[in-house]
């Protein structure tokens, strides 16, 4: 009977945890420029396909929307982490496709590290909330 309290309690829908009486992101803010890398060092993409990805590899979780994920490509271009990846197809009409640059792979590598780091920090942050 509590379990089924505790599953009440916490709710995962569209980003956030309805953890009691609290609302917590369960998305960490600033996660979107690394997982758009993360999804496009494996192969170029489409905005939308992006979109879909991130929807998919999350199971519903977070569907970052064409505002937040172009606005995101256009800043990762911009800045020299994606380029446009010529399929030599394209018309005005087509849509753009996104690849990695050697900077966006350098910035992975950098980002996994940091990663790493802040996983380590909340895992001792979870053992003392564990014991609280």
């Amino acid at each position: 009977m509590q379990a089924k309290a505790v599953n009440d309690a916490m709710q995962i829908n569209s980003g956030y945890c309805k953890c009691g009486p609290f609302r917590v992101s369960v998305i960490p803010h600033g996660l979107l420029k690394p997982y758009i890398l993360k999804l496009i060092s494996k192969r170029p993409m489409y905005g939308f396909e992006i979109m879909e990805q991130i929807f998919e590899n999350t199971g519903g979780m977070w569907r970052p929307g064409p505002a937040a994920t172009y606005t995101t490509l256009e800043w990762l271009e911009h800045n020299g982490y994606i380029r446009e990846f010529d399929t030599g197809q394209r018309s005005e009409k087509q849509r753009k496709q996104y690849a990695i640059t050697e900077k966006g792979s350098g910035a992975l590598v950098d980002y996994a590290e940091a990663s790493r780091m802040i996983s380590n920090r909340m895992k001792k942050f979870g053992l003392l909330y564990g014991g609280l």
